[in-house]
């Protein structure tokens, strides 16, 4: 974290610097400054040096004396006249002084330009979409201060400022971000770019300050850029997208003599591009789709489109929007209609299933009483030993065998009924369902059926019971007639 007054003071000394040199290049990457013997200069680079090591990038800062790499404890000599010199040459290298000004991954990456002239350049050769080696995207945020710049500009994530402004310059800098992450925009934007490539419009939104001046124009056409990527369906590169509207529409991203968007234009764009990544984004990225599309001209690239367009597609989008929710919404209570009397269905086949396992055992055993009775009341009068004959006792084996092979078809028959009606039930809900999550049609789909599934199962235990324990009597018949004879 860069320490702010420390920081500004830095800026004020090489601001000085830079004016007392008699010779000046200020570049992307570094800043020279150079003059002739006077000591005054010297001694003010020398404060500059000590300030660098404070802030912790002094290894980004080299000082020549007369062509020769002279360290900071070492110009004392030259300042009190000890030694003379002829010539001085202070050296920046920016990227090393950025870099070093960053403990954190989180801490903006920090710039200083003393020419407009070179920053206007830089700027206007960015390509926004770069995906190597791009500053604005490989740092979280990114802060610059310019030379002659009038009053300060940017968004969440970009802050421009005047060389000579304070330690508060914008009190609420970082924000937070309202546009889509890279991460989202890839998940609805298909890349096929011959290089790598990058679309984050957080990096380049301008928000606040004075986005009409002269340095804030190469912004603002980046920032367009990034939302009209965001707004493409497939990327191949700068000179070639797909929206797929009401029609396919194949055209440049923008143009290299593209103008850049005015304040007002930007800000509908980037209020486009929020909008369609809110909620429901296939569906509002479609109908902003359609709008343009329509409206297209032969060799007009998207940036061009959207900049014409946005303000009457952006409308009319929001317009359709109410509609086709509105129809969902009658959609969605269809088929939630369709889909609870599926599951009445499957309830009452729950139900049906218990009544024909209990109506089974119902039948059996009063047709098993009824034999029994029928026999005991031809045979028991006269003759006890028929029951306990060997044919007796073979007939009650023959009936138990009997009573478990009708539980295991009964159990067996009904249970299988159930499974594969539940099986088809969520095989044709999967294939039906339009407005349910799977997981959200499954809570249901259990919810609704689990006291008919508990009920099912409990009765079909009691009564395969009920089965094996007629069966198991039937089969000890002769046991069971000894114990009541003996108990009378």
């Amino acid at each position: 974290m860069i320490e702010p007054e420390l920081f500004h003071i830095f800026k004020e000394r090489l601001g000085k610097l830079f004016i007392e040199a008699t010779s000046k290049e200020d570049g992307i990457e570094s800043l020279s400054l150079s003059g002739e013997g006077n000591v005054e200069p010297l001694r003010l680079a020398s404060e500059i040096m000590s300030l660098a090591i404070k802030l912790g990038v002094g290894t980004s800062i080299r000082l020549l004396v007369d062509e020769d790499h002279t360290k900071v404890e070492d110009i004392e000599p030259y300042l009190n006249g000890k030694f003379g010199f002829s010539t001085w040459n202070l050296i920046l290298n920016k990227l090393a002084f950025s870099k070093g000004l960053k403990n954190q991954p989180t801490d903006s990456a920090t710039f200083i330009f003393f020419d407009s002239a070179v920053f206007l350049n830089w700027t206007g050769g960015l390509n926004p979409l770069k995906g190597r080696n791009n500053i604005f995207v490989d740092n979280e945020y990114v802060e610059i201060f310019l030379e002659g710049l009038q009053a300060p500009f940017g968004g969440p994530r970009l802050a421009i400022r005047p060389l000579n402004s304070g330690v508060s310059s914008t009190e609420d800098w970082p924000s937070t971000d309202e546009l889509p992450s890279e991460t989202i925009l890839r998940e609805h934007v298909h890349l096929v770019p011959y290089e790598p490539m990058s679309i984050s419009p957080c990096s380049f939104a301008l928000t606040w300050g004075d986005l009409s001046c002269e340095a804030a124009a190469a912004f603002r056409k980046m920032s367009a850029v990034c939302v009209a990527a965001g707004l493409s369906d497939v990327i191949y590169g700068s000179q070639r997208v797909v929206v797929k509207g009401v029609k396919h529409l194949e055209t440049a991203l923008y143009s290299e003599d593209e103008k850049a968007p005015d304040k007002e234009i930007l800000i509908l764009l980037q209020n486009a591009l929020s909008w369609v990544y809110e909620e429901r984004i296939d569906t509002r990225k479609r109908l902003i789709s359609d709008r343009l599309c329509l409206e297209a001209e032969n060799e007009e690239s998207f940036v061009s489109l959207l900049v014409r367009h946005i303000n009457s597609a952006l409308k009319q989008s929001k317009d359709q929007y109410r509609f086709v929710i509105l129809d969902r919404k009658d959609e969605y209570a269809k088929e939630l209609r369709s889909i609870l009397k599926d599951l009445r269905e499957q309830a009452d086949l729950y139900a049906e299933k218990v009544r024909g396992l209990i109506s089974g055992l119902l039948r059996d055993t009063l047709a098993a009483f009824v034999f029994v009775a029928l026999s005991l009341s031809s045979r028991l009068g006269t003759n006890i030993d028929v029951l306990m004959s060997d044919a007796g006792i073979l007939f009650f084996k023959a009936l138990a065998v009997y009573f478990i092979i009708s539980a295991l078809l009964q159990s067996s028959s009904s249970f299988r009924d159930l499974r594969l009606s539940d099986k088809e039930l969520a095989k044709w809900a999967e294939v039906t369902r339009e407005y349910f999550s799977k997981s959200e049609l499954d809570d249901r789909i259990q919810n609704d059926l689990r006291g008919r599934r508990w009920t099912f199962y409990a009765y079909l235990i009691l009564i395969t019971g009920s089965y094996l324990a007629m069966a198991y009597i039937s089969w000890n018949m002769q046991l069971v007639i000894g114990c009541l004879l003996g108990s009378s």
